[in-house]
């Protein structure tokens, strides 16, 4: 009860929070007014800036205002492309810019008496025809129109960011995402990539490839999408703008290399990295453009013995060998110069060896196997990823941008148990095969309407075929105590069709220079476990209150699908009176969407030249909570529902960018809470906590309250060091996840260096040291709602890399 008054005044803290900033922004909103009514007291005033046709800023270019013939006024532009007129008389004028290398351009402005004009954007187009590598620049800049990030929180790696993490790009996904404000480290299985953002853990984080929503498979040990083939990643969270749906706990925006813009002879490489455990991990890079055509492919082999956490902290667990490979391609062609037809296509094949716990009793009697050593337990899993998008993007006019992409994505998961060791010490060997299929199409529209507003519209459509197949061996038992030491089987396959149908309409409002405001509505519609639709509203206004300081806040109804693997209860049913009994064996099985108001506040604020801060509030209370758990001890991973609940907490954010030093900083605080199980209550760990849990708020397993993480690198004589880490306070344990583990603690370090070889090149050279204390600390220790896996954190470890530019090995020495 203590702890519960404190989270409720802790949460009526936050929610008074967000409303402060909401009085100051509102507050702020009316200074401007009369800011603007002092201005027009003064005269009229011109100002404007000019762009070539990738909105890059043009200097030197001759500005003058004419009346008629007359030139009234004349000026160039600045650096930054920037003019302006402190007096104009009212009246018609014509504006006449002037460049050599562009064309002139002509614009007809009124300048009225008394009223404030806006300041204007002109373009110039160059004389010389655009190059296929500014035309491919120009078309991703009109990609990026059509996705704003207006309200919400943004977190941007770059290819430079990861290159100065200690492994580079072979850097997991998962690992690169862990430097962000409020992402936290979890076991293989305990989420998508196994993190969490918030401690959400309802299969709600969404991938996306140059915007391109791609649904990716939840129950999963390997990653299926590499930072080796990014141009950019972007973490969003907060408040998203309408686009965005399904998923919204956290995106990741991917944008992919390019050929023309991120191949060719200074890019193409090949990589050999590795070291202990076994690490082998070769890879190459290579792309370019030629006439119409762009393309970019990349790829790795990876084997080691560590392939997934330890059962214990051993660095060197038993039977944990895996073999992972990833291939990925990029393809483009210029149509005309507005219009690009694009294929994205990718494989991922990962095979695990999954480390059994070593020392445990056995639970279950085999007949004639008398003993069996729980490190001796061989389990496998295989999993296939294959996915492709096709996309037709272009420009009508300076105005209109628009996307419209087909996608498809198979997924395919093998688990083979020991036959043995799984009944001794499990009670059942279950041999599992999960398949989904899906493909969809999506389509998002841009329309700049005036100088004050821009328009967006889509929809997204998908069906999914996915089948869970079950083939397990168990015993015959009376309340958990087995009868028999002989197995019988049980045959339990699946088979679920999914529907998805959203549709959306925003609008960007500029009303002033310095305030914006995105406004829209989406509508979802759901055909899975149950047939659901909801109307979500979006509003978020952004204000630069100075040069240096920005403020965001806003609104969002959030409509989060559940991940499409449900366990039905006629499953559970099935292995009644077994020894993989569920707690319950009746209840509700019908998992719903999750239905959440969220509310969000923050300021981002430059402190300095190259010093920037953030500081992000948010508050949540949700209806039919998803969260993800294990059943009895398999390895199936599926939805529940939780009836209500609550969540609240900031991100703080610090990066540092000066006199070669590259720092950042991040602390998060979160706390997530629900009450009442409505659906897959037999995925709890007994029935206690199902009646506790039906009247008590609880903490969720995946919420950590506290996470950090922070890195520099820094180049010192020719050598580029750096180093990362991160810190959280424990995952959840005990009855109703009472109870809490020990600090996660993790520190990194690298030393790169690149230096000339005679007859290769450029070569990049680095060593990479992993827990650099050799900390030993527990993620997770098996109990928890839905949670029976203990995992450990790596061992210290150290790899090397060599990488080498491919032209010159195919064109011999320079």
């Amino acid at each position: 009860m203590f702890r519960e008054s404190i989270d409720d005044r802790i949460g009526d803290v936050c929610v008074v929070l967000i409303f402060i900033a909401l009085a100051i922004l509102f507050s702020v909103s009316i200074c401007i007014a009369g800011a603007a009514n002092s201005n027009a007291a003064r005269g009229p005033e011109l100002s404007g800036s000019i762009k070539d046709a990738l909105g890059r800023p043009i200097a030197g270019v001759e500005v003058r205002v004419q009346a008629g013939s007359r030139v009234v006024a004349r000026t160039h532009t600045d650096p930054a492309g920037a003019f302006q007129f402190r007096t104009i008389a009212p009246g018609t004028y014509t504006i006449s810019v002037n460049k050599q290398g562009f064309k002139p351009t002509l614009e007809t402005i009124v300048m009225s008496p008394g009223k404030r004009h806006e300041p204007m954007v002109l373009a110039m187009e160059a004389t010389a025809p655009l190059t296929l590598k500014v035309i491919t620049e120009r078309l991703n800049k009109a990609r990026n129109d059509l996705a704003p990030e207006i309200g919400a929180t943004a977190y941007r790696f770059d290819q430079q960011a990861i290159q100065k993490l200690p492994e580079g790009q072979n850097t997991n996904l998962a690992q690169v995402l862990q430097q962000a404000p409020g992402v936290s480290q979890d076991a293989y299985a305990q989420g998508q990539e196994q993190i969490h953002i918030h401690g959400e853990n309802g299969g709600g984080i969404q991938y996306r490839i140059n915007d391109i929503f791609m649904p990716e498979a939840v129950t999963s040990f390997g990653e299926i999408f590499s930072p080796r083939f990014v141009h950019s990643i972007t973490l969003l969270t907060g408040v998203l703008p309408a686009e965005i749906g399904y998923r919204p706990e956290g995106i990741i925006d991917i944008r992919t290399k390019d050929g023309c813009t991120d191949g060719g002879p200074d890019n193409d490489n090949i990589e050999m990295y590795g070291g202990q455990r076994e690490t082998v991990q070769p890879s190459f890079e290579i792309g370019g453009c030629k006439g119409r055509f762009s393309y970019y492919l990349s790829g790795f082999y990876e084997h080691n013995s560590l392939g997934l956490q330890a059962p214990s902290d051993s660095p060197d667990p038993n039977h944990d060998y895996s073999d992972q490979g990833q291939g990925f391609g990029y393809l483009s062609y210029l149509i005309n110069s507005d219009t690009r037809l694009s294929l994205v296509t990718g494989v991922a094949v990962n095979s695990f060896e999954i480390p059994p716990e070593p020392g445990l009793p056995q639970q279950f009697a085999l007949a004639g196997v008398p003993t069996y050593p729980s490190s001796e337990v061989k389990e496998n899993e295989l999993e296939q990823n294959y996915y492709g998008i096709l996309s037709l993007q272009g420009a009508v006019g300076e105005n209109l941008n628009y996307q419209l992409a087909a996608f498809s994505r198979y997924y395919e998961l093998k688990y083979s148990p020991d036959p043995i060791g799984d009944l001794i010490y499990n009670g059942v060997a279950a041999e599992i095969l999960h398949t989904g299929f899906i493909n969809g199409l999506q389509e998002d529209t841009s329309y700049k309407l005036g100088s004050q507003h821009t328009l967006r519209a889509g929809f997204y459509m998908s069906g999914e075929a996915i089948e869970l197949d079950d083939h397990a061996q168990t015993f015959h038992a009376v309340d958990g105590v087995p009868t028999s030491d002989h197995p019988f089987s049980i045959v339990d396959d699946n088979n679920q069709i999914a529907w998805l149908l959203g549709f959306y309409a925003q609008d960007e409002w500029h009303p002033t220079e310095k305030l914006t405001i995105n406004a829209g509505l989406r509508w979802d519609w759901m055909s899975a476990f149950v047939t659901q639709n909801q109307w979500s509203p979006r509003f978020a206004v952004e204000y630069a209150l100075t040069h240096s300081t920005t403020l965001h806040a806003g609104y969002a109804r959030y409509f989060k699908v559940p991940p499409f693997d449900q366990v039905a209860l006629e499953t559970v049913q099935k292995f009644k009176d077994t020894t993989n009994a569920a707690p319950v064996n009746s209840g509700n099985d019908k998992i719903e969407a999750e239905t959440d108001d969220y509310f969000d506040a923050g300021i981002r604020q430059r402190i300095i030249e190259g010093l920037n801060a953030g500081v992000d509030g948010f508050y949540k209370f949700g209806h039919d909570q998803l969260d993800l758990a294990q059943l009895a001890g398999s390895v199936v991973t599926a939805p529940l529902n939780y009836r209500t609940s609550r969540a609240w907490g900031s991100d703080f954010s610090l990066t540092l960018e000066r006199n070669g030093l590259s720092a950042y900083l991040n602390f998060s605080y979160a706390v997530l809470q629900a009450q009442k199980i409505s659906a897959g209550a037999f995925l709890a760990d007994d029935a206690s906590e199902i009646g506790y849990i039906a009247n008590h708020w609880v903490t969720l397993d995946d919420d950590q309250m506290f996470v950090g993480s922070g890195g520099a690198s820094y180049k010192l004589w020719g050598n580029l060091l750096t180093a990362d880490g991160i810190w959280a306070s424990g995952y959840r344990r005990g009855f109703a996840n009472s109870g809490e583990l020990p600090p996660i603690l993790q520190f990194n370090a690298a030393v790169i260096r690149n230096f000339r070889m005679p007859g290769i090149g450029n070569v990049e050279g680095r060593v990479s040291l992993i827990n650099v204390f050799d900390h030993t600390y527990q993620i997770r220790n098996g109990s928890g709602i839905g949670v029976f896996s203990p995992t450990y954190g790596p061992r210290r470890t150290l790899y090397a890399g060599i990488k080498i530019p491919l032209t010159q090995l195919f064109k011999g020495s320079p």
